[in-house]
């Protein structure tokens, strides 16, 4: 059987049971779980692992039946980071479950299974939220625009920004922008909702026309 069945075979948990639960123990559980079904622990397998097993936050923005890499990818890389070393190995290379990360796979199988409680500082629709917005004020594009260097801003990080590449359509990169400026408005988030309005106005050629 190949790893891609293996995945596949996997059942979802449902979003009730993991909303309040952060993202590294998820993606360090799912990690387990590829140990537990003998698939290669590479980073494909966690993306799509993850995804399988939590939907619900592991889908890209404006297409939920695609998995967020890059959002699996932030969560590997802290968990294999100095400061928490987690799991072992790196992106490139495959991950390695040491006996640290069978402690907090354990401690996420509680968390899942209602057996420890685990306070969160936000409901998690609006951790959601909070977590993509600081994506956007991390960016490159972001920095640059507070650097006053915005006509140095590319097509490629206002795309990026975006969740796309220059290949996205219009429509998805119009779309997933008035979602940005929707989570920027609830969460009175006015610096970023102020650099969206900008790049609205300075990308158009990127975005459907009227818009």
């Amino acid at each position: 059987m190949t790893d891609k069945e293996k995945i596949d075979r996997i059942s979802p948990f449902g979003p009730g049971i993991y909303n309040n639960i952060d993202l590294d123990h998820l993606v360090i559980y799912a990690v387990g779980q590829l140990q537990k079904i003998k698939a290669d622990l590479s980073f494909e397998n966690a993306v799509a692992i993850t995804f399988k097993l939590f939907p619900e936050k592991f889908s890209l923005l404006g297409f939920p039946s695609f998995p967020d890499a890059k959002r699996v990818h932030d969560c590997l890389f802290r968990c294999t980071y100095k400061t928490k070393q987690w799991l072992g190995g790196k992106t490139r290379q495959g991950f390695i479950i040491t006996e640290r990360s069978r402690i907090y796979i354990k401690e996420a199988d509680d968390l899942l299974r209602g057996r420890l409680k685990k306070k969160s500082k936000a409901p998690s629709k609006t951790r959601r939220k909070e977590v993509i917005l600081s994506d956007v004020s991390t960016s490159a594009a972001f920095r640059k625009y507070q650097a006053g260097l915005r006509n140095d801003i590319s097509d490629a990080e206002f795309c990026f920004l975006l969740q796309g590449t220059l290949d996205s359509s219009p429509e998805t990169l119009g779309k997933n922008l008035i979602s940005l400026k929707r989570f920027a408005s609830e969460l009175q988030e006015r610096n970023v909702m102020n650099f969206l309005i900008w790049l609205e106005q300075n990308f158009r050629h990127r975005l459907p026309k009227g818009s």
